[in-house]
């Protein structure tokens, strides 16, 4: 038995003792680092703490630790179990604290630091995730873990330069890694050269054909058309009945992009389905909350409300917040705005979900935010709900705060010097209401696009965490949601949100940019129409259409589908009828 390593996807465990995996191990440098990571455990509780938490069984193994820390408190390996079960459990601030005692005490152990730098990434202190990372690379500067875990630090803090000369690194000394060059590929993409991005792709394809994950990146990324070879291979890895649910997932997206670039629209509409459906067995979601967060929104958040919270929250005025749907032009916005010599791009960022849940933590017993955790973080409706729930306690200091956390968090990831920047976090519409109150004089930006062409773009992307997107009348019904949420903040606080349409952008992109800024209260710039030839990282869906000047290809794809799109239809209503305009 092994002691746990963390990873993204679970602790690591010593691999069964079988020859297909351990091929796959000597071909994955960095699974065999990990391993290598931790001796084998000896004493016998935390040994079956440890085979309770490699069976999923946190509970069990909980149970075992907290009687063995009884005895034995300041227990190290102890320790470092309970910081693995904070860290499934999303309790990331939690598993900090223990790893912390972990490393004081044991300073020498790779392991405990190496873990320390996993959790410091998942709470978005990339500074202090990176000089962990340093401090174990300066005892050994070759550790292909290591490497990868600074790549992976590197590209979530925005340094998307770095974490490629990382990743080349990787891919140079360990050529034979077919996940590296999934990995180099992705980086590659990240700064926009795609060329090189195909060859790493396929490089990786080469190495091991059986990683289908290859084939849905290619896919994302919009660009690129399947071969005949390639479809042909996709549809004999679907016979193999070894694949697993996630890799099937990930052919079916596959050749759903591909059918449809040859215009087989039924044989490519079946494939989104089926790996949307296999996408949504595993996931819990719950489209009446968000229903009940409009209603909740609707009776709290009104205009007596904010007048008599006017004032409140910190004077800043540098964020400009975009919000709305995925696949409705917001990456093309920010990329217009990130050509502005006032405004910084910092893309999709997780700080103000960090900042707003902090404040409730001293009142988790009340509010039960664990049991909302659903992908990476706390499911914001959640935290709306707590706050209205709550909101007696809270004073204006508190949201000053918190608004000023924000700015102290984000100004981790601002590196060029403009006094603006842009926060991309889609789902942020649904903070409207505390942004106003931590944050009064920031922008938002609400992006929208025809229903139907957003929807269906929604349903044909992947998209990690967007669990609404799986099916076409969840869709629909969040999209009503949405645009209803968006109307009561037009009521309650009018002229506060600034909507763009997709398509008055693609019409008459001068006039429609004119008026953005005139909102944003600065000086229109000519280089903000020639947005494509911004060179700043783009690492969304977007990321090839944001680097070609603008154009209507993306308009009216979801006709060749219309005979499917019943579902999507029938959820959006009345709200499909009256777009563009505003219900009342």
């Amino acid at each position: 038995m092994q002691k746990i390593s963390f990873r993204d996807n679970g602790p690591n465990m010593r691999a069964p003792a079988n020859p297909q995996t351990s091929k796959q191990v000597a071909r994955n440098p960095v699974a065999e680092a990990r391993q290598n990571l931790f001796q084998p455990l000896r004493n016998r509780t935390l040994a079956r703490a440890a085979d309770a938490l490699a069976e999923n069984h946190p509970d069990i193994a909980e149970s075992l630790l907290r009687m063995f820390l009884e005895k034995k408190p300041t227990d190290a390996d102890a320790l470092n179990l309970m910081a693995e079960i904070a860290r499934r459990a999303k309790r990331f601030e939690d598993a900090e604290s223990l790893l912390i005692q972990c490393v004081e005490r044991s300073p020498r152990n790779q392991g405990f630091r190496y873990n320390y730098s996993v959790v410091l990434r998942h709470l978005h202190k990339y500074k202090q995730a990176l000089a962990q990372i340093d401090e174990l690379l300066r005892e050994n500067p070759g550790n292909p873990l290591f490497r990868d875990q600074k790549a992976t630090i590197l590209t979530s803090a925005g340094e998307h330069a770095e974490a490629l000369a990382c990743r080349h690194e990787l891919v140079e000394e360990f050529p034979l890694w077919p996940e590296g060059w999934l990995h180099h590929g992705s980086a590659l993409r990240d700064m926009g050269m795609q060329t090189e991005c195909l060859v790493a792709y396929h490089r990786a394809l080469e190495l091991d054909p059986a990683l289908t994950v290859v084939y849905a990146r290619l896919a994302a990324l919009k660009v690129y058309s399947f071969t005949v070879t390639e479809i042909e291979h996709m549809e004999k890895q679907l016979r193999n009945p070894g694949l697993s649910p996630d890799a099937r997932a990930d052919v079916h997206h596959a050749l759903g992009k591909a059918y449809n670039d040859v215009k087989n629209y039924a044989n490519s509409f079946e494939h989104y389905a089926r790996g949307n459906a296999l996408r949504r067995i595993s996931v819990v979601f719950n489209a009446e909350r968000f229903a009940a967060n409009l209603s909740a929104c609707k009776e709290s958040f009104s205009e007596a409300f904010f007048r008599e919270h006017a004032g409140w929250g910190s004077p800043s005025r540098d964020p400009i917040f975009i919000v709305g749907l995925p696949r409705s032009g917001s990456t093309l916005i920010e990329q217009i705005l990130s050509s502005h010599s006032a405004i910084e791009g910092l893309g999709e960022l997780a700080d103000l979900d960090t900042t707003l849940v902090r404040p409730l933590s001293e009142f988790r017993d009340e509010v039960h935010l664990q049991e909302f955790a659903n992908g990476n973080a706390v499911e914001k409706s959640s935290v709306v709900f707590a706050y209205l729930r709550l909101f007696a306690r809270f004073r204006n200091e508190h949201f000053c705060a918190v608004g000023e956390e924000y700015l102290r968090l984000t100004a981790g990831r601002r590196s060029s010097g403009k006094p603006l920047f842009t926060d991309k976090t889609l789902r942020n519409f649904l903070y409207v209401g505390l942004i106003q109150l931590m944050l009064p004089n920031a922008k938002i930006i609400d992006a929208r696009r025809h229903p139907l062409d957003c929807g269906w773009s929604c349903f044909k992307s992947q998209f990690q965490g967007s669990y609404f997107s799986l099916r076409l009348g969840d869709i629909g019904n969040d999209y009503v949601n949405y645009v209803r949420l968006m109307a009561h903040f037009d009521r309650v606080l009018p002229g506060r949100v600034y909507r763009m349409f997709h398509e008055n952008l693609l019409a008459d992109p001068e006039a429609e940019l004119r008026r953005l800024f005139n909102y944003l209260e600065l000086p229109f710039e000519e280089r903000c129409l020639r947005f494509y030839e911004n060179e700043r990282p783009v690492y969304t869906q977007s990321s090839e259409q944001v680097r070609k000047p603008l154009n209507r290809s993306g308009m009216g794809q979801w006709l060749p589908y219309e005979p499917w799109l019943g579902p999507l239809k029938k959820a959006l209503g009345p709200i499909l009828e009256i777009y563009p305009r505003v219900p009342e």
